[in-house]
């Protein structure tokens, strides 16, 4: 691999993921335990024994002490490593330590002592594929500036300057008693690993550069990468804190670039740093990836793409890799030629690749109070989501637009269990119109989205019993000057978000029942309830018939979409703007984001108007159902692009698909662009593309060998096309059937 040696490169592919064991694409470690000296500490089941008995002998202070407490021993006592086949070090915690103790202890105990009806309503929901519902640590960015600026030790300072200055309520002083247990943890355990380096052959730099970031900020461009590793490493994988952006990489990094430069540090030293840098996510290999972003916009209004822009994407091409993951936050001032390296870099397999559109954010940012500054800075994270870089956003469920649909069909019941989730109601008979049927199921989806909200703010003045996030809250000034925690309130905004899922099955089904029902009367719903109960067994011609017909969301056709926009809508107008809970001081939001509960939530989803058939996957994002793009490329951005995505700051992302002959050469590179612009001028939210045909995903799904490398973009990450499952590749396989 260009930049990196040849024993380098398998030592570090292989640190985090011993290969004599089972590799599960799904774990985020599978510690390789052979590279950690039993002298450098204790094993992963001694820690663990070891946080249980220390916080018996602490349990009368406060979930902010004894999370940071448990931090510490964590970081005294994790087996470490550096070798000079790396410039990173590395640490053998078992993962998430934390969540295997306190946090799960803490959240156990919420659940089944102090809000029980809760958890109760949450089981139901979830176990039949209504919405899932979690608490979510998942979507954090610390302010990168700060880490960088300030350091560790420089964090720590300020915070302790604002505990000194008064006026703190209990609650407060346990805040920051937390954040210095954790920051006097985090630098000695800096100091920790410089010692080992000092003693390692061959790690004198980054022995040298570990005592600089234990003692202040970082000066270079190495030390702030080693910086950022370390604050991942310790957050993500210790701390049970996910951090959902490297930051916004060209321009937090940019002033070390710049100094290197200065100071008689060449490119290409520059470049083999950030190789380094980048395979440690690649050897971590998260499933969803890890993200990082690249672009902004001036004070003026141009674009701020520069050097280490291009510099980022160069190394990232070379390398061949597809972890981390990379978010491009474009608009009309990004130079095209930029646009335009990196859709090259997705015809040629980086599917990894993600367009944001910077307008959209700045608006919606700037619609929910921004300032324009803080809007152009805004961060992207996560798969594709945004917001301000002093908030914290939650995005705790994903719901099922399909299921209420399913109760104006069943008398309010579950079209699976049949058992009633939804209001009671008329049956299929007693409906004497489209109109009358359509006004039904935004009555049930209402009762679904309140009942949501009211199940979510039920556990969200607790977050900081099950989590407390010291480490993060203190790089956050909003939290600092409040004395509160981030998920307590503290972030200058608080989002809480529904993430609406299957927009396109559900328009494509209300559009086949319209069509085929009310205005052609081919059959009665009552006929059609049946044959959707009976899962199209006696009746095949007919799912034919309606999996065929070409009214379908995604190709810009009027009946789907407007049922599509308007359902959007509806949402919007009953969500966004709502108060979360009072102690999250937030409001409520909503996006169409699913992750893989396409497959989760499909297996226990009813048949669908739409001809799919029970237990099959559903669609994705804001895209067609699977198989169901007819009309090409364009038809999918101008259906999906009739939703408002201003109206929100939930995630809405376009997922296309594109075949290979209609991408090559410069008029096919002329194309991509034209596409992705006219997307972005349409006020399009999110893009990312895969560049395949049916015919190679066969051939790969019967010689997976021959494939190793291919990757495949799933909602709001990359795989290898061998890494998922057969019902999953099927998937992508009538995709590529359905292109033109």
């Amino acid at each position: 691999m260009k930049y990196i040696k040849n024993e380098d490169y398998e030592y570090i592919k292989n640190k985090y993921h011993d290969t004599k064991k089972p590799f599960d694409s799904f774990s985020r470690f599978i510690r390789h335990d052979e590279i950690f000296s039993e002298d450098t500490g204790l094993s992963a089941e001694e820690i663990i024994q070891g946080i249980r008995a220390q916080d018996k002998e602490i349990e009368h202070l406060s979930h902010y002490e004894r999370k940071s407490l448990a931090l510490k021993y964590v970081l005294e006592n994790t087996r470490i490593s550096c070798d000079r086949r790396d410039i990173f070090p590395a640490l053998n915690a078992t993962d998430r330590p934390l969540n295997q103790t306190l946090i799960g202890l803490w959240k156990w105990e919420l659940f089944t002592k102090i809000i029980p009806e809760v958890e109760k309503k949450r089981k139901v929901l979830e176990s039949e594929g209504i919405v899932t519902i979690w608490p979510d640590y998942d979507h954090s960015v610390p302010m990168w500036e700060n880490v960088f600026s300030l350091g560790y030790s420089g964090i720590l300072e300020v915070c302790e300057k604002r505990r000194a200055r008064g006026g703190l309520d209990k609650e407060q002083e346990d805040f920051f008693e937390g954040i210095k247990l954790t920051y006097e943890a985090i630098i000695a355990f800096i100091g920790r690993l410089a010692a080992l380096a000092e003693k390692t052959e061959g790690s004198e730099r980054m022995a040298k550069a570990l005592r600089s970031i234990e003692k202040g900020a970082p000066k270079t461009f190495y030390e702030a990468l080693l910086s950022s590793y370390l604050y991942f490493m310790i957050s993500e994988h210790i701390d049970a804190l996910q951090v959902r952006s490297l930051s916004n990489f060209d321009r937090v990094f940019y002033p070390f670039y710049i100094n290197d430069l200065k100071n008689g540090v060449t490119e290409e030293q520059i470049r083999t740093d950030l190789a380094y840098y980048f395979m440690q996510f690649t050897a971590i290999g998260n499933y969803w990836g890890q993200p990082g972003f690249l672009g902004w916009s001036n004070p003026d209004g141009s674009s701020a793409i520069n050097e280490l822009s291009y510099l980022f994407l160069d190394v990232y091409d070379e390398m061949g890799i597809y972890n981390p993951k990379v978010q491009l936050k474009v608009c009309r001032r990004t130079p095209e030629k930029f646009i335009k390296k990196a859709l090259d870099m997705i015809r040629r397999g980086h599917n990894s690749l993600v367009f944001v559109n910077d307008d959209l954010v700045q608006a919606s940012m700037i619609r929910e109070g921004a300032s324009a500054d803080e809007a152009r800075l805004a961060n992207i994270k996560g798969c594709y989501e945004y917001d301000l870089r002093d908030s914290f956003d939650c995005g705790m469920n994903y719901t099922n637009l399909l299921k209420p649909l399913e109760f104006a069909l069943h008398q309010g019941c579950d079209g699976v269990s049949h058992a009633m989730r939804g209001l009671p109601c008329k049956a299929p008979e007693e409906y004497e119109s489209f109109d009358e049927l359509y006004a039904e199921y935004k009555h049930q989806l209402l009762y679904l989205l309140n009942y949501i909200i009211d199940v979510v703010n039920g556990f969200e003045d607790h977050l900081t019993y099950i989590n407390p996030l010291p480490m993060l809250s203190a790089t956050i000034p909003s939290c600092v000057e409040s004395g509160r925690d981030a998920m307590h309130g503290g972030a200058s905004l608080n989002i809480s978000g529904i993430m609406l899922g299957y927009i396109a099955d559900t328009a494509d089904s209300l559009a086949m029942i319209k069509k085929y029902v009310f205005d052609n009367k081919e059959f009665t719903l009552p006929e059609l309830v049946r044959m959707l109960d009976e899962n199209f067994e006696n009746d095949p011609f007919v799912r034919k018939k309606l999996l065929a017909d070409r009214d379908k969301y995604g190709n810009n056709k009027d009946l789907p979409d407007v049922i599509a926009v308007d359902i959007a809508k509806f949402c919007t107008e009953n969500v966004c703007g709502r108060d979360t809970s009072k102690e999250r001081r937030g409001k409520w939001t909503v996006g169409y984001h699913n992750a893989r509960m396409s497959y989760i939530q499909g297996k226990i989803t009813a048949t669908s108007a739409n001809g799919r058939l029970l237990g099959e996957e559903l669609s994705k994002n804001l895209s067609a159902s699977m198989g169901q793009n007819r009309e090409g490329a364009t038809a999918a951005i101008l259906s999906t692009t009739k939703i408002d995505t201003a109206k929100f700051t939930g995630d809405a992302c376009l997922d296309l698909g594109l075949l290979p002959s209609a991408v090559s050469g410069e008029d096919g590179l002329n194309a991509m662009y034209g596409l992705l612009m006219t997307f972005f001028e349409r006020m399009g939210h999110a893009i990312h593309i895969n560049v395949f045909n049916a015919e190679t995903l066969r051939d790969a799904q019967a010689h997976p060998e021959k494939y190793a490398d291919l990757q495949i973009r799933v909602c709001g990450w990359n795989v290898l096309w061998n890494d998922i499952n057969k019902e999953e590749q099927d998937g992508f396989i009538r995709q590529a059937e359905s292109l033109i």
